[in-house]
């Protein structure tokens, strides 16, 4: 068996998509070992056979697979033996349920905080391409003005966090007793912000902070095994 892992790295080594964070913690979760293979934005289409826009790319005996999703469902066909990271129809509708409920109303309220940080936190051959493509998916609004109305947008994420603080106040993980992909799914956004963004997005008591923190532990501590700033108190 030889799997490799496309990771998109920034400068300083921070590790700068919520989609590879999944991607990571489904390796980790199933107890299977990749080569980390670090690239830049510029560096994707270098993957493979070039048709890649995006990472993650899971690539195992010479055969790729991009895609978030599609990598957590391939890894569980591959590898039947190991801990399922869907262990039921169930298991993944509730998954992807977390996850259009977050990127609607969570990760869309922190973009404009964030999305500057992108940009700062890339590596300088990516800057240009950071720049006209957020832009473009701004609606011509410029980097920096996105970062001004940033606060608006995480008042809107701390109210849209309402649904996670309420179910990680009666048990430990999204997933209950034992974290699973919901958790990876949720936490990956704030590994994504944890790279990049300098400030704090919790107060010292809110739910969210040791849920999170648990979800940083897991693995040996997988998800504190890159740079990252302190996003709560």
């Amino acid at each position: 068996m030889a799997l490799a892992f496309y990771d998109l790295e920034g400068r300083d080594g921070r590790r700068m998509s919520p989609f590879c964070w999944r991607t990571k913690y489904a390796l980790a979760h199933k107890g299977l070992a990749a080569t980390v293979k670090p690239v830049g934005f510029s560096e994707i289409k270098s993957i493979g056979d070039g048709s890649f826009k995006t990472v993650p790319v899971l690539e195992h005996d010479g055969n790729f697979v991009g895609d978030s999703w599609k990598i957590a469902i391939y890894l569980d066909k591959a590898f039947p033996d190991t801990s399922p990271l869907f262990p039921s129809m169930d298991a993944l509708s509730y998954a992807q349920f977390v996850e259009k409920w977050l990127f609607t109303q969570v990760f869309t309220a922190m973009f404009p905080a964030m999305v500057k940080q992108v940009h700062d936190h890339a590596r300088s051959e990516d800057q240009a391409y950071i720049r006209e493509s957020r832009e473009r998916q701004l609606g011509g609004m410029t980097l920096e003005d996105a970062e001004k109305r940033g606060a608006e947008g995480l008042g809107a994420m701390n109210i849209a966090l309402g649904p996670l603080r309420s179910k990680i106040s009666d048990t430990p993980f999204l997933n209950g007793n034992e974290p699973g992909y919901a958790d990876y799914v949720a936490a990956s956004t704030f590994m994504w912000a944890r790279a990049i963004y300098p400030q704090k997005l919790f107060a010292a008591d809110d739910p969210v902070v040791p849920w999170f923190r648990r979800v940083l532990d897991l693995y040996d501590a997988l998800g504190r095994s890159s740079p990252g700033y302190q996003i709560y108190p």
